[in-house]
């Protein structure tokens, strides 16, 4: 793959969004033998955590694919990614709109309608690059989705999607736009020509499809393999309960209950992350104390996990995030499994992380949202040499039979050049 410097950047301004960007050195795009992806999302493929790190692992680090990248997250300028890409926006009028007291009106109609008008410079690179497919992420649904679906019947190509959440998760979303909002999400699925569902519940959940396949997200590949796991043992001081996720929605609230329940225990946290939605006086303590330790790299993440103890997976409890947890799969799931440390579930029975845990008996759950509780199990494990050597034996098993990279990639790999192949006879 190419990589484009600051010097191939061409500044494009599109009378129909807001504003485009992008490094496209005159839109002069060679073909070769891959499969060529139009990926179009708010989500692009970049090397950070969650399901952008996913894909960047599919359609960046292996060699499978062409792809051209158009998003209106600004996150792809923050890395030196070795593709192209356009930096596209919502209309100026709408934008304008979105910054005033009709914001969540505004908002609303940019989920539902303003993906039915395909910004003048994501059609034009789109017909250039002539993809064999367009892919996009629909989960949580986003603007975009729409937009990538237009573009795919303008270009007559197949359109392909990733339902990595459901459809409301880290959604601020008006009860009045909730059902046609999910009617959107559903019938988007059903319409698309290939569907992957980063779980079974997300594939039981949006129900039959001719096309549709569970895709997990993938984490890295092992550490070390010969590396032999040393337990913690309770004479060598606290042991240290790691984290490294989305600290937004329940998730704060849940890491900021757990870390009070610990002040009396032998435990001490370091929590890695972003947009915490924990109070404003425990974000003052945990960053005076040095528990919460921000955004890194992920080459810096394994660093740091490398000095952790237990690693930690909560999943939310309660009927407003029930569907969300069951349809779900989180990478740092997979990402653990690697890392080779001692993990602990908190989270409900009815939960993706628990479901598959309790599969291979490759974490220790907890089920029950009693932070203290979770405290008790946290502490029970740090004080079990044996327990702790039999978690990760089986995360290694967990990790080789199913959640090995090469073989999620090659699900996606093997759909993808099916569905293309289809469409050229």
């Amino acid at each position: 793959m190419r990589t484009f410097d600051a010097n191939d950047t061409a500044h494009l301004m599109d009378r129909d969004s807001a504003g485009s960007i992008g490094n496209l050195p005159g839109l002069t795009m060679p073909r070769d033998k891959r499969i060529r992806v139009f990926y179009l999302s708010y989500t692009p493929p970049v090397p950070t955590w969650g399901g952008a790190m996913s894909f960047y692992r599919h359609f960046v680090e292996r060699n499978d694919f062409e792809i051209f990248v158009a998003t209106d997250s600004a996150e792809v300028q923050q890395y030196e990614v070795p593709y192209q890409f356009l930096l596209f926006d919502v209309p100026k009028w709408l934008k304008r709109m979105l910054r005033t007291r009709l914001y969540r009106w505004s908002w609303h109609y940019n989920q539902l309608i303003a993906g039915y008008f395909v910004p003048r410079r994501v059609w034009e690179a789109a017909r250039v690059f002539k993809p064999d497919l367009v892919f996009t992420i629909a989960g949580s649904w986003n603007w975009t989705a729409r937009v990538a679906q237009r573009v795919a019947r303008r270009l007559r190509v197949p359109l392909v999607a990733s339902f990595n959440d459901w459809f409301d998760f880290g959604v601020l979303m008006h009860p009045y736009f909730r059902g046609s909002i999910e009617r959107a999400f559903r019938k988007f699925y059903r319409d698309c020509d290939l569907a992957f569902c980063t779980s079974e519940g997300m594939l039981e959940a949006l129900g039959p499809h001719p096309n549709a396949h569970v895709l997990y997200p993938t984490g890295c590949s092992v550490l070390d393999n010969k590396r032999e796991f040393v337990p913690f043992t309770s004479g060598s001081g606290p042991a240290t309960v790691f984290f490294a996720g989305s600290l937004s929605a329940w998730y704060g609230p849940m890491l900021e209950q757990l870390v009070r329940a610990s002040s009396d225990s032998q435990l001490r946290f370091e929590i890695f992350g972003s947009h915490a939605s924990w109070s404003q006086n425990f974000d003052s303590a945990v960053r005076t104390t040095g528990v919460y330790k921000g955004q890194v790299t992920f080459d810096e993440l394994k660093t740091h996990v490398q000095e952790a103890d237990l690693l930690l997976l909560p999943m939310g409890f309660g009927n407003e995030c029930a569907q969300i947890e069951r349809t779900s799969f989180k990478t740092k799931f997979l990402d653990y499994l690697t890392f080779q440390k001692p993990i602990i579930v908190w989270g409900p029975e009815y939960s993706s992380a628990v479901r598959a845990a309790r599969e291979f008996d490759a974490a220790e759950c907890y089920t029950s949202p009693n932070a203290a509780g979770c405290i008790t199990t946290l502490q029970n494990i740090a004080r079990n040499s044996e327990r702790q050597k039999q978690l990760v034996a089986n995360a290694r098993r967990m990790y080789q039979s199913r959640f090995e990279p090469s073989r999620i990639h090659a699900v996606l790999l093997r759909e993808c050049e099916k569905l293309v192949r289809s469409q050229r006879r």
